[in-house]
């Protein structure tokens, strides 16, 4: 062979090379973000870490792969709308096939953040394909979700009561959840602000008393560190389901409230706090507050004082299961009759 055959057949290797290695930075603008993430646009990547979290576009071709820093979470992978498969991810930047085809295949992709990670952000550095990342970019209402395990979808594609961390890990899948499938429903998009186990003033048994939920009202992630500095979709609706931790458990000793009473009250008081600077960062949206039937007492005194101040176009919704899952958690059937009944809720209060 001549050299200068040999130099055409290598550059032709280069190029096929080439061809099945396009990189596609994860800031790129053909890829889309549903919830809070934060873009360095310096560097090339994306972090995100709430729960229901996505990454959405458009994929041409037979090879699909992500570079990204999982933290040891799990994604559902989905495919034209329909589940393919959970991607579980580990500790560190690494390499994960996403996709892969026989033949060329143009596709709808959606990679959604299945569960909670509390420890650092999740990183996105890149996509690698042998086609084409295309945008999708869909005008939907958007719907702002405030929330504990329940609005997390905590154990709920599990068939037990009685689980261990590494079921819980496994089975709990945000995707499912009420607030996920009531978008879903309302064909809208989604931010999840949910933690497991914090509360309004008090978490579950009075655990970790230096956070709670409202903590992270403004933050980017769930990380007690994070900053506050993201990008979203500003909400249409905005939809708080908090309570089930402050309430769930007596209180214990060493606790900051002398008694049930002055409990109570802080209680009462924060969450009418926290309606209003919901109302000062988002304008005259419409708040709903949703809750477990235990809990109408506070409930009712929350919405006393918001008609006391004229604060309008606040509403409130409440629901039941029998939380058949982890942890005394509603499973996904569960969740599902939650999502249909507060569907209709907001349907005929008109609120998207």
């Amino acid at each position: 062979m001549s050299l200068a055959r040999a130099a055409v057949l290598m550059a032709s290797m280069v190029l096929s090379s080439n061809a099945l290695a396009t990189t596609v930075s994860a800031t790129d603008y053909r890829v889309n973000y549903e919830g809070r993430h934060a873009k360095n646009w310096s560097q090339g990547h994306v972090e995100l870490s709430w729960p229901g979290s996505s990454i959405q576009f458009e994929f041409s071709g037979t090879r699909l792969a992500v570079n990204l820093d999982g933290r040891g979470t799990q994604f559902d992978v989905m495919v034209d709308g329909e589940f393919s498969h959970i991607l579980k991810t580990s500790a560190g930047l690494a390499n994960y096939e996403i996709l892969s085809f026989s033949d060329e295949e143009e596709v709808d992709v959606e990679i959604i953040k299945r569960n909670e990670n509390y420890d650092a952000m999740i990183r996105i550095e890149s996509f690698e394909t042998d086609g084409e990342i295309k945008g999708i970019w869909d005008q939907q209402p958007h719907i702002l979700f405030y929330g504990d395990s329940i609005t997390v979808g905590y154990g709920n594609e599990s068939n037990k009561r009685e689980c261990t961390t590494a079921e819980v890990i496994d089975t709990t899948n945000a995707r499912l959840s009420y607030a996920s499938v009531t978008a879903d429903m309302l064909d809208a998009s989604r931010t999840m602000v949910a933690y497991s186990g914090l509360g309004m003033v008090r978490n579950w048994n009075g655990g970790e008393p230096y956070h709670n939920l409202p903590h992270y009202k403004n933050k980017v992630g769930s990380i007690f560190t994070g900053g506050e500095e993201y990008q979203d979709r500003h909400p249409d609706l905005v939809v708080i389901n908090l309570g089930s931790n402050d309430f769930s458990t007596p209180l214990q000793p060493g606790e900051p409230w002398p008694d049930m009473g002055a409990f109570f009250n802080e209680w009462v008081n924060t969450y009418v706090d926290f309606i209003l600077e919901q109302r000062s960062r988002y304008g005259d949206v419409p708040i709903l507050m949703i809750s477990k039937d235990w809990f109408r007492e506070p409930m009712s005194a929350v919405e006393g004082q918001l008609a006391a101040r004229n604060i309008e176009d606040v509403h409130t919704h409440y629901y039941m299961t029998e939380h058949l899952g982890c942890m005394g958690h509603p499973i996904v059937s569960e969740h599902q009759v939650m999502a249909e009944k507060l569907v209709e809720k907001i349907e005929e209060l008109s609120l998207l």
